[in-house]
């Protein structure tokens, strides 16, 4: 009988633990929605294209850390490029094509399995769209543009570049998405 109500009782407060996880779940859920429905988007979309926009693999080799930059590239460079839930994608150069995993891959061609890896690291970057603060919007950065991978895309921002790990992202104050 004692075996029966630990049992019980285990079951009771597992089942309590999931439902309390979904419901909080769910108030971040909301207070997400929430918070993008209140990002003015027209301030992040760029109503015309920037000129001067330099390729990923110039950025890379020749900007600096805090350096404005306008910078043209595809969505893509990862077989998910987006940032689920943020205000972020990867980008790839331009002139970089990507051909199946497993294809032979010439100059100026990529594909995503692990025998590209070094080389998409040269000619991707990863785009966040931040606020006045610098921080990511709290909103898909599908929702806010309404782009999709494979996406022609000049981003206007900041460059962030760590030379200790090697990162280089975009800290991108407006997007302008070419239809």
């Amino acid at each position: 009988m004692r075996c029966k109500t630990v049992i019980i009782l285990s079951s009771l407060v597992a089942v309590l633990a999931a439902v309390s996880g979904c419901s909080q779940q769910a108030v971040q859920a909301t207070a997400t929605a929430s918070n993008a429905a209140q990002i003015d988007k027209s301030k992040y979309i760029l109503s015309e294209e920037p000129e001067g926009a330099v390729g990923v693999m110039i950025a890379r080799e020749d900007m600096q850390d805090q350096d404005d930059i306008v910078l043209v590239g595809r969505i893509g460079g990862r077989k998910n490029p987006w940032i689920e839930g943020r205000s972020a994608f990867m980008v790839i150069d331009a002139a970089m094509t990507v051909v199946a995993d497993g294809e032979d891959s010439g100059g100026g061609e990529v594909c995503m399995d692990d025998c590209c890896a070094s080389l998409r690291a040269e000619c991707t970057t990863l785009v966040k769209i931040v606020d006045e603060q610098g921080k990511p919007l709290a909103i898909d950065a599908r929702e806010l543009l309404g782009a999709k991978a494979n996406d022609m895309v000049v981003v206007k921002g900041k460059v962030q570049r760590d030379e200790k790990d090697g990162t280089f992202t975009i800290a991108a104050s407006g997007v302008y998405v070419r239809r």
